[in-house]
């Protein structure tokens, strides 16, 4: 698996169209369909439902998306290591308590399968973007504003407009509004 697939897949669900993504990573969409073809082939699962609206994620899309934004953000973390040892200014890495690579890949993996769709289809319905549909996913599985920071890499700041704009969106005032609308929305 090539990591430069999984950026541009990334980056296909998050502007949710071949043709937009290809032009912001400055390859052909022909290119781009090529790889994430690829990815598709090596996970044995289509990653995007096409419509002439544009893509979405499909569930197993989603999962791989989760997974791809922490690859990236280990592989920055990488970088910055090793060019900090090439500067001799290296400290051994530590891994705090219940993080790392494989806690973080359990993390973005986790959670109710059945919630994440309900999720999806809500924001499907409401118009929510990858961010919004992200943000809300991790708020409604109760794993906090620190969560929601560091996975979308966003600050808090950030977090509390994101979370205010689905709200909006979902025409929704506090949480457990937002959970009855999300379990509505798939009766």
């Amino acid at each position: 698996m090539e990591t430069t697939h999984l950026h541009e897949f990334a980056k296909v669900a998050e502007c949710g169209s071949f043709t937009a993504a290809a032009r912001e990573l400055h390859l052909t969409q022909s290119t781009l369909s090529k790889h994430v073809a690829l990815l598709e082939r090596e996970f044995g699962a289509d990653l995007f439902v096409r419509d002439r609206s544009g893509v979405s994620l499909t569930e197993a899309g989603g999962v791989l998306y989760a997974q791809a934004r922490q690859v990236e953000k280990l592989l920055r973390a990488t970088v910055a290591l090793v060019h900090a040892a090439r500067d001799g200014q290296a400290a051994r890495p530590t891994t705090p308590a219940g993080t790392g690579a494989a806690a973080g890949a359990a993390r973005a993996g986790a959670g109710d399968t059945a919630l994440r769709c309900k999720c999806r289809l809500a924001a499907e319905r409401c118009g929510l973007d990858q961010r919004e549909l992200g943000a809300l996913i991790l708020y409604v599985e109760e794993r906090g504003f620190d969560a929601i920071e560091g996975e979308l890499e966003l600050s808090r700041d950030e977090v509390a407009d994101v979370l205010g704009g689905v709200y909006r969106k979902l025409g929704v005032g506090d949480k457990q509004e937002a959970l009855d609308f999300i379990h509505s929305v798939s009766e």
